[in-house]
């Protein structure tokens, strides 16, 4: 019964358990269904919005993310070049502007920026000398810190095996304290029952023969004693033989019918250990599709994971970062959205205002050549004006002081000319000299920009070894504090083991001396029950004689010694009244 009650309640229980795990199971899919669906709807929405800002005319619903970051990326380097473009375009404004009026000032300036960008280019190269060490300490400091982690991982691992070996070694003391625990109990069992049958056997031999007992007390040797006397009077065996014959067929009958169901009970116990097979095969399957479930889920978590890394390069190449922080997680697509919406406006503002500067650079242009044009016009004039002074000075030959005259002013035309020749070569070279430093300038501004990209590179790659560095010292505490926890624990393991097996020896010691007693005690009893069934002539080694039949054969014999005595009393009264009557007699004879 009590093994179709098990099999009932496993079955119940392994049922509910399939029930509950399914129904997790169907939770954690369809809340990871939703989660996916939602994203899925946003970066959906997302990549629209984008495609109708990007082309509002052209729409392509099968254009992929690629295709829109590499448009991203060439309407960033269009944005870049027009920059450039206006940045050069103004620079050649200055520079034409500036052409009549460069002086020594700014020669003078641009020396001083000269110097100060090698001083901060000498700097920059410092402070990257020791952002070179730091990073090479740190490098170290990182290897170091891996050696001690894998240094607690391996002490780790010994501990966990040695929590392991002492989980097994109190394993199998429980077990052994169980088995010893059953075992002294029925050992207790069978002492006391033997202790009982005893103590009940003596006391109903001694009722049986307490009227023939002498008044000392009921001990064993005064009923042996009297067994004897009233086993040499029995003569009834052949009845007991028979009687024993027909018992023992009884309980070799009672012996297989018992058989059977111990048969019977073996076989449900096999039924409900493949019950349990089956069962933990179902469990094994239910395991293998719970961790499918988890690797859908990895999967789900791994896309997710792809699509932030993409909002965040959005929005770090859109320098949204410090914004969306403030505005949160949920607010970020709205923020890329508006700043694209900008970047495009702003796009479509800058190329109309590239638009009017180039009109504006054109006119400029076209009014500086105007002027070249009326220099030279002027110049030509000029010209005019000396061909016709010459061919004056050529006709008016007769007149001496006016040739003279003529002359001076020709060469002092020349010499102003040839001044100007000179001022105009040393501006042209002024102007050559001001461009290569401006361009030199610009390639130290370039440098300089770079190196403090590596230096903030630089920084981040520290700050990111530092928060590494902390990382693993945390790591390193936690493992040093699960290792002293579990060191604690297998010592206390241990302690309890020790004093597990203590308490056992104690007690094996007492059950041992119990038995023993509880043996010597059995040996008495058999010794005294073989002798009372040998007094009683009955053959203890053929036949496995009950106590019952024993107690029967000496409640007769006490009962035909007691109809005895009472005949040999009665003998005895009569024969003194017969010897006390011949007596009177003679008396009266005297």
């Amino acid at each position: 019964m009590w093994l179709k009650m098990l099999e009932v309640n496993l079955q119940q229980l392994w049922s509910n358990l399939n029930v509950l795990s399914l129904r997790k199971c169907s939770k954690e899919n369809e809340e990871n269904k939703k989660e996916v669906s939602k994203n899925c709807r946003k970066h959906e929405e997302f990549l629209t919005q984008l495609r109708d800002c990007l082309d509002p005319d052209e729409r392509n619903d099968q254009a992929s993310d690629e295709d829109l970051i590499l448009k991203l990326r060439e309407l960033c380097k269009e944005n870049e070049f027009m920059k450039g473009q206006i940045v050069i375009l103004e620079e050649t404004i200055n520079v034409h502007e500036m052409e009549a009026k460069a002086s020594r000032e700014t020669i003078m300036r641009l020396a001083s920026e000269v110097n100060r960008e090698q001083k901060k280019t000498a700097s920059c190269i410092e402070e990257k000398d020791k952002l070179n060490q730091d990073l090479v300490s740190a490098i170290e400091a990182k290897e170091a810190l891996e050696r001690e982690i894998k240094l607690f991982q391996e002490r780790l691992l010994v501990g966990q095996r040695v929590w392991d070996a002492s989980k097994e070694e109190l394993r199998l003391l429980k077990k052994s304290s169980s088995e010893l625990e059953k075992s002294l109990k029925a050992s207790l069992d069978a002492v006391t029952a033997s202790q009982s049958q005893n103590s009940s056997f003596r006391e109903k031999i001694a009722a049986l023969l307490r009227g023939r007992l002498s008044t000392t007390g009921s001990t064993e040797d005064t009923i042996l004693e009297k067994i004897r006397e009233m086993g040499s009077q029995e003569e009834s065996r052949d009845r007991m033989v028979s009687q024993l014959e027909a018992q023992i067929s009884e309980l070799v009958e009672q012996l297989g019918k018992e058989s059977g169901f111990h048969q019977k009970a073996l076989q449900r116990a096999q039924k409900a250990e493949t019950k349990l097979e089956t069962l933990q095969g179902q469990l094994t399957h239910l395991e293998a599709e719970l961790v499918s479930g988890d690797v859908l889920r990895d999967n789900l978590n791994f896309e997710k994971q792809k699509y932030l890394k993409f909002l965040d390069q959005l929005l770090e190449k859109m320098k949204l970062d410090q914004m969306a922080a403030e505005l949160g997680f949920d607010m970020r697509l709205d923020v890329v959205l508006a700043r694209t919406e900008q970047l495009i406006r702003l796009e479509s503002n800058a190329v109309i205002e590239n638009k009017t500067i180039a009109h504006n650079l054109q006119r400029k242009l076209k009014t500086q050549k105007e002027r070249l044009e009326s220099k030279e016009l002027h110049m030509s004039l000029l010209r005019q004006k000396i061909a016709q002074l010459e061919e004056e000075r050529q006709a008016r030959t007769a007149l001496v002081v006016e040739r003279d005259s003529a002359h001076v002013t020709i060469r002092n035309l020349q010499k102003k000319v040839e001044r100007m020749q000179t001022e105009l070569s040393t501006c042209r070279d002024l102007n050559t000299e001001l461009k290569t430093k401006l361009a030199d300038t610009n390639e130290l501004k370039i440098k300089t920009l770079e190196q403090t990209k590596a230096i903030e590179d630089l920084n981040k790659s520290r700050e990111q070894l530092e928060k590494m560095k902390e990382k693993a010292e945390k790591k390193l505490m936690s493992v040093k504090s699960e290792l002293d926890t579990t060191e604690h624990e297998a010592k206390e393991n241990k302690e309890r083991a020790r004093n597990v097996i203590e308490v056992v020896t104690s007690e094996m010691k007492t059950l041992k001396k119990s038995l023993e007693e509880a043996e010597k005690r059995e040996k008495q009893l058999a010794d005294f029950r073989e002798v009372v069934s040998q007094m009683l002539g009955l053959n203890v080694t053929s036949l496995a004689l009950p106590d019952y039949e024993i107690i029967k054969c000496l409640e007769r014999l006490i009962h035909s010694h007691r109809h005895r005595f009472v005949t040999c009393a009665y003998l005895k009264d009569v024969t003194t009244r017969q010897d006390r009557q011949p007596q009177g007699h003679l008396q009266l004879l005297h």
